[in-house]
């Protein structure tokens, strides 16, 4: 009889151990896969707001000097450049000091900008917080000189999903302009334009441009464009593809940047935008007030 229940006893906690082996083999399974798929997650949602808001200065993959700024530093060697170990992370008031690691920096940059250059303030553009997150761990997700293996992976899969395929979700605090036509200007602005130019009076790379088709037009030139032309819709669309301005052009600006005279000239951009998105591009312009 006690030989029977201690036999019984025996299977029974085997099962019990079998069954919480399982349980929490199962479990750990679980997580690790929650885990795969939120960081997939997160690097494709990265990877299509970096495209959209980035890889015109920094290049698709990050290697820099994109086809809008020449001189955007590469993103995907900062690991080498700014990680631990360089002068820049270690150095008193460094990198490691000011913000912990090199993605707390990255998400810093994103969201603040870096004053005196071309890098825009996004959150102060309206780019949300899980935007700018999502985007410095794509970043840190290129160190090496190109997105990891294991990153390509875990997003392999969301690339053919319909999740992957939709926009970046619109910003809360900017609902949609009546106008969708504007609306859609407003995309196309955030895509290249902002890199250069803010949608207020304050001035960037180049000047601000609240105003523009405003009875006093801008704070840097007023009605005329930096070409030196009237504002009208013929001409703005001809000044956004071909460009033009800089030293010698009109008279100067009256916000030009420090040390400077006046703005630089602007690089056309009818190799970056169609006709019709520059048309948005100006219905957007219209809504933008001093």
């Amino acid at each position: 009889m006690t030989k029977n229940i201690a036999i019984s006893l025996f299977f029974t906690l085997a099962t019990v151990v079998l069954l919480g082996y399982i349980w929490f083999g199962q479990t750990t399974d679980r997580l690790a896969a929650t885990n795969l798929r939120e960081t997939a997650l997160e690097l494709e949602f990265g990877q299509r707001n970096y495209e959209q808001y980035c890889a015109s200065c920094h290049g698709l993959s990050g290697e820099g000097a994109g086809p809008v700024n020449a001189g955007a530093p590469a993103l995907s060697v900062l690991q080498d450049t700014k990680g631990p170990g360089t002068e820049a992370f270690t150095t008193t008031n460094g990198i490691q000091k000011k913000y912990g690691s090199l993605g707390n920096y990255v998400e810093a940059i994103i969201a603040n900008g870096i004053r005196g250059t071309a890098m825009p303030a996004w959150e102060q553009q309206g780019m949300r917080p899980d935007q700018i997150k999502a985007i410095a761990a794509y970043v840190m997700a290129m160190q090496g000189g190109a997105v990891s293996p294991v990153a390509q992976e875990t997003a392999k899969e969301w690339k053919a999903t319909e999740v992957a395929k939709l926009p970046p979700a619109p910003t809360p605090n900017e609902p949609p302009l009546d106008d969708p036509v504007a609306d859609a200007g407003r995309t196309q602005f955030r895509r290249v334009c902002s890199s250069c130019h803010y949608a207020t009076d304050q001035p960037l790379i180049g000047p601000g441009m609240a105003g523009l088709f405003g009875p006093e037009g801008t704070k840097s030139y007023g009605t005329i464009l930096p070409n030196g032309k009237e504002v009208n819709d013929a001409n703005v669309l001809e000044w956004i593809k071909v460009g033009g301005g800089g030293p010698g052009v009109h008279p100067p600006a009256a916000d030009a940047p420090v040390g400077q005279a006046e703005y630089g000239p602007m690089p056309g951009q009818a190799g970056l935008y169609t006709d019709e998105e520059i048309t948005q591009i100006i219905a957007y312009l219209k809504t933008l007030e001093r």
